[in-house]
């Protein structure tokens, strides 16, 4: 699946799930993924920073916006 492919559902979940974990680390919120989810997480991630939903801080942390 490539970024183009990635639906607004898949970005609002993640957002869903960094706001309910704020502050933690790209493998901090993979874990608390079911393993399906987990192999989608690099490109719905990669995804949800590109169309702002999503940051991160210099010390890698997720929050969103």
């Amino acid at each position: 699946m490539s970024g183009a492919e990635v639906g607004v559902h898949h970005r609002r979940r993640l957002r869903a799930l960094v706001q309910q974990h704020p502050g933690r680390t790209a493998a901090e919120l993979s874990a608390l993924l079911s393993a399906a989810d987990r192999g989608m997480f690099a490109v719905v991630l990669r995804a949800a920073r590109e169309c702002c939903e999503i940051r991160t801080d210099d010390e890698g942390r997720y929050w969103a916006t």
